[in-house]
């Protein structure tokens, strides 16, 4: 319930303005990235649904963006962690 709160909240304030979708896909990115360098399984999960969500209501991706690059290769790292946090990876991939 908590995740939808928040994931709710986070497209309510996004909303106003569709270039906010595309910082706030970065700072998810930031984060992941920051989760598997510490190796702290318990946001791997949370982060890829947020991610998912906030690519999926974004307005658009502008032409040339490197953003979905960069969440391949940073989720892609992910596949050589244990079962669950691979196979959330998988599917987002």
């Amino acid at each position: 319930a908590g995740l939808c709160l928040n994931c709710w909240s986070l497209q309510e304030l996004v909303s106003r303005d569709a270039g906010n979708y595309l910082i706030l896909v970065e700072k998810i990115l930031a984060k992941t990235k920051e989760v598997q360098e510490r190796c702290d399984y318990d946001l791997v999960t949370p982060l890829a649904l947020l991610f998912y969500s906030a690519v999926l209501y974004a307005p658009h991706l502008p032409p040339g963006s490197e953003l979905l690059l960069k969440a391949a290769s940073i989720y892609h790292g992910f596949l050589t962690w244990p079962v669950p946090y691979c196979d959330t990876s998988r599917e987002l991939l």
